[in-house]
């Protein structure tokens, strides 16, 4: 669990962070609030957080002085600066200070999610390596090779890093690779280091569990005390991938059902409000998504773009009004979202393959 300090002098500000997501879903912990920059730098010198989001305009002492007089004092603090003001000297002030990410007000779920998974991850790949490199150190006093460790440490951070996010899709592949650079060092290091690689394995096994259903999650931590029993490399091995194995199943599965479900969302919006001028940045706000993402991720589970979804819905509803004779072809138009009669016609005619006066004829 990682500590996490808020500064903003807007007391309503700091309740939309505490409560837009799951801290303790990302692991995260609240730990202190404060209202300028010198009260924060105060409270953060007797808490010491990993976490700092601050806004940047505050009375008595700004963000951008906190954070240059904080990372003097602790330098390792991951900083994400908080603005209403999208100005570019703000920006680059957060960037020589080695900010994190700046994000502007009003909150926005999905980035502020992303960029604290950034950080998150950042932050196990330092603990991961640290430990490891104080782990070996210790035990082996140099004995290993100065090509072998690099190798290793950079192995477990990418994992930790994909436990971290929840992205599984390679993640038993890139195991086994590690466990196939541990057996090519010398034999009486192999159970030492398979033994320790394992236990940072076990503790991104529960972090990527925070990704997955809580039931299956719970059935993956309550097996791990099982590594304990473990007497040799290759049952360790075996274990790890096992395990591994299953929770990247299992997070696929959870991946694809989220993602259908986003879907069908999606759908259900613009079944129920195709006749307004939907745009894909409105229908990626309503299901905490980027534009982008939502336009890939509805093409991969329809085989449709958005845009030509809409254009199917609307295009059904106007054969159904055109079996009314009583409704002009204009009006039709305008029900379904037209605006411009011409540009219906042709769309229209287009995918249907007759003109709309044609198919009112046909079905008359």
């Amino acid at each position: 669990m990682y500590t996490m300090m808020l500064v903003d002098d807007d007391y309503i500000s700091r309740e939309g962070l505490r409560d837009l997501i799951d801290w303790d879903r990302l692991g995260i912990e609240i730990v202190g609030e404060a209202e300028d920059g010198a009260e924060a730098l105060l409270v953060a010198r007797d808490l010491r957080p990993d976490i700092v989001i601050t806004d940047v305009v505050m009375p008595v002492m700004d963000g951008i002085t906190l954070i240059d007089k904080l990372k003097l004092e602790q330098p390792a603090v991951m900083v994400i600066m908080i603005s209403a003001h999208q100005d570019i000297q703000y920006v680059k002030a957060s960037i020589k200070l080695d900010a994190i990410d700046y994000i502007l007000k009003p909150f926005n779920r999905e980035e502020l999610k992303q960029v604290v998974a950034k950080v998150v991850t950042k932050l196990d790949k330092e603990r991961a390596e640290k430990q490891l490199k104080d782990d070996v150190s210790q035990y082996y006093s140099g004995s290993i090779s100065s090509t072998g460790l690099p190798v290793i440490v950079d192995s477990i951070e990418k994992i930790v890093g994909m436990c971290s996010t929840g992205q599984t899709e390679a993640l038993t592949e890139e195991v086994q690779q590690l466990f196939i650079t541990i057996r090519q060092l010398k034999m009486e290091s192999m159970l030492f280091l398979t033994t320790i690689c394992s236990e940072l394995l076990i503790k991104a096994i529960r972090k990527a569990s925070m990704h997955i259903d809580s039931a299956i999650a719970q059935e993956v931590k309550e097996s791990l005390h099982q590594f304990r029993t473990m007497q040799s490399p290759q049952q360790i091995e075996m274990f790890v991938l096992e395990k591994l194995t299953y929770l990247e199943s299992a997070s696929n599965e959870l991946r694809n059902s989220k993602s259908r479900r986003i879907i069908r969302d999606v759908e259900g919006i613009i079944h129920k409000i195709y006749y307004q001028n939907l745009t894909i940045g409105q229908l990626a706000a309503e299901v905490f998504m980027s534009p982008g993402h939502l336009q890939t991720l509805f093409k991969k589970e329809t085989g449709h773009t958005i845009n030509d979804y809409i254009t199917h819905v609307r295009l059904k509803k106007a054969q159904e009004l055109l079996k009314d004779a009583s409704i002009k072809i204009y009006e039709v138009a305008n029900q379904v979202g037209y605006q411009d009669t011409h540009y219906f016609t042709k769309i229209f005619k287009k995918v249907v393959g007759v003109n709309p006066m044609e198919y009112r004829e046909k079905m008359l």
